[in-house]
């Protein structure tokens, strides 16, 4: 068997376009590749209208079954291929596009795409039952989530051990609330106004001073003039063990450029990994509610680990919200920057909860991360998370249907539902999920065993393996029947 695959993205590409829209699919091929691999031949291809079709017609010569899976959603898969094509894609709303806004570009109209597809592939139970109830029963389609438990393996068994050791990032950026320098970061009331402002339209600027942050302190401008001198001037000349003292100096003073920084993290630690500009992550209600929940308690600590490649804008939205809020004594870090392996292995171990507060999800990479290594979910039980999420394994978030666009439709038309989060039940979650690990460890650690062995009847290989057989075997009996 030979499978062509594709995604606009590669290994190289997918770090300069971070959190764009589409990049999560060369992540999804990624996961997908072992299994691939096990059943057969695998081909990467860069430009599908010009590789498959003669690969296709290889394989066809040498007596090959062979199918183009094209990570990516139907209206930018490429179409009219002799060979068949098959869509693997996520979708985390009520229903598909089934409809075109423009009378020369079909392709927005998924139906008519997967018209001219063999069949499909996506990663959750809902999208599969309304790609059916678009094509119709015999249209060959598959729920398969992407089979990462076995990757995980490493990581699963590391995170039951102790681990207090900071987490290091070669180049990152931390912003963390307990810092004392932390509100010297936070907008002012002036860049609030601005913002308000320019959202509404309405910019109103004083001719004379504009919009301007409070004047720095004469000591502060003689510090960021000695850093210049030293990064400039002193660094160059020194030995590499004396440059870590002023390198933490130039972190404090510009925090907004990444380099290297630690995290030492402790308490009840609740993480959560997104893209800060994807408006699906609803990362606002998850941390309003946190800091109205444990507003009195030190010892809550929530992670954000923001992924998108223009970091100054990602992190300038999240800290625009914190001027805003209520006082809190908890903890709130923002960590943004590439976390290595030991990194990432060091952030999942020292966290006891994952958090998600989505409107929808198409199947949820970092979450599915995370609980297959045992970590319990602070989440909602809807989308393609009703596939997983659960009692046993996670506190639940009440959630409602609510009417929304599709995300690429520039008409802004009510065609389909998200789910709206109930703020409530979210703050409550986060209580019975601290309280569990504070009060009742049995419970918890009942939770994390639940979680691995959930997880592995729902995104190992052995599982995808008998999902994507059973989809090839169909395809192959419609494409070539005996």
């Amino acid at each position: 068997m030979k499978f062509i695959v594709y995604s606009a993205m590669n290994a190289e590409t997918v770090v300069q376009n971070f959190g764009e829209p589409e990049y999560s699919y060369y992540f999804v091929l990624r996961e997908f590749l072992p299994l691939l691999n096990k059943l057969g031949e695998v081909v990467t291809v860069q430009d599908p209208a010009t590789e498959v079709d003669p690969l296709y017609q290889k394989a066809q010569a040498a007596g090959q079954n062979c199918v183009f899976l094209s990570f990516s959603p139907p209206h930018l898969t490429c179409l009219g291929l002799q060979c068949p094509t098959i869509p693997v894609f996520a979708w985390e709303f009520s229903t598909m596009p089934n409809e075109a806004w423009w009378a020369d570009r079909p392709e927005h109209n998924w139906q008519w795409c997967l018209q001219q597809c063999a069949g499909a592939i996506v990663h959750s139970r809902q999208s599969a039952d309304i790609v059916t109830q678009m094509m119709g029963p015999d249209f060959p389609v598959i729920d398969i989530p992407a089979p990462l438990w076995d990757r995980m393996e490493n990581t699963r068994n590391r995170a039951t051990m102790a681990d207090n050791q900071p987490i290091e990032l070669q180049r990152g950026i931390i912003f963390d609330s307990h810092d004392p320098d932390f509100t010297r970061w936070l907008p002012t009331e002036e860049d609030i106004i601005r913002a308000v402002a320019e959202a509404r339209g309405q910019i109103t600027v004083d001719l004379n001073r504009g919009f301007q942050r409070t004047p720095k302190s004469a000591k502060r401008i003689t510090l960021e003039h000695i850093i210049a001198w030293y990064q400039q001037v002193l660094a160059p000349i020194l030995p590499k063990w004396m440059r870590k003292t002023p390198d933490h100096w130039a972190q404090r003073a510009n925090p907004w450029e990444p380099g290297h920084c630690q995290l030492t993290l402790s308490g009840v630690v609740f993480t959560s990994l997104f893209n800060p500009r994807d408006g699906r992550k609803n990362w606002l209600d998850m941390l309003t509610a946190f800091c109205h929940t444990f507003k009195d308690e030190p010892n809550a600590t929530l992670v954000f680990k923001l992924g998108h490649r223009d970091h100054r804008q990602a992190l300038h939205d999240v800290l625009m919200a914190f001027p805003r809020l209520e006082p809190y004594r908890c903890r709130v870090v923002l960590l943004h920057g590439f976390l290595d392996n030991n990194a990432y292995q060091s952030l999942l171990q020292q966290s006891h909860f994952t958090v998600n507060a989505s409107y929808g999800e198409g199947q949820c990479l970092p979450l599915m991360e995370y609980l297959s290594c045992g970590k319990p979910a602070v989440a909602p039980c809807h989308s393609a998370l009703a596939d997983y999420i659960n009692n046993d394994i996670a506190f639940v978030i009440d959630s409602w249907a609510d009417a929304t666009t599709w995300p690429h439709d520039p008409r802004v038309a009510y065609r389909t539902l998200r789910q709206q989060i109930d703020w409530t039940s979210l703050c409550k979650a986060y209580r019975d999920a601290y309280e569990c690990f504070c009060a009742d460890q049995q419970k918890y650690q009942q939770m994390s065993n639940a979680a691995i062995q959930q997880m592995q009847q729902h995104c190992s290989i052995d599982i995808a393996e008998n999902r994507l057989n059973k989809l090839v075997q169909q395809i192959i009996n419609e494409t070539f029947p005996v």
